[in-house]
């Protein structure tokens, strides 16, 4: 017990100089740690934001080219060049050559089909628009997550062939 009590007295502690280290070093690691955990949870975000952005972008213009698949001829406009507005006849039935309209417009960054918003209101696709030639529809669609603007904005190109 003595034995015990004798090295208490004699233990000589730590330095200021020690303890200025320890804490400079521990400090030191902890920027690092937090440096990594930033970069990584920044990186997840766009990349989610990207993957996102790419899943819209495909379902909307699937759906677009599901609606005018059987296109015959656009109706509203004769001239060749970009537009923002058209209207397209849409062969329904095949024996009978009966055609729907389909009205498809962009407005504001928004694309509407027969008058429904077709995109939801976090993606943009301002700076998009079509034309029309002699075969087809050219579709340029630019599309922008509005909420991530660190986010590149994604483009596609659709090309629709008229029924003859």
């Amino acid at each position: 017990m003595r034995n015990l009590a004798q090295r208490l007295r004699d233990e000589d502690g730590l330095t200021l100089v020690e303890l200025l280290a320890a804490i400079a070093l521990s400090a030191l690691l902890l920027m690092l740690v937090s440096t990594v955990l930033t970069t990584s949870l920044m990186a997840y975000g766009r990349i989610n934001h990207e993957t996102e952005l790419r899943n819209q972008a495909v379902t909307l213009s699937s759906s677009l080219q599901t609606r005018l698949k059987n296109a015959t001829k656009i109706t509203d406009r004769d001239a060749v060049g970009p537009l923002d507005k058209f209207q397209a006849e849409v062969l329904t039935d095949v024996l009978s050559g009966s055609t729907q309209p389909v009205a498809v417009r962009l407005n504001n960054g928004n694309l509407y089909v027969n008058g429904s918003q077709m995109n939801d209101d976090s993606l943009s696709l301002a700076g998009s628009f079509f034309v029309k030639d002699t075969a087809g529809l050219q579709l340029h669609l630019k599309f922008r997550l509005i909420n991530a603007p660190n986010v590149e904005p994604l483009y596609l190109f659709v090309s629709i062939k008229f029924i003859s």
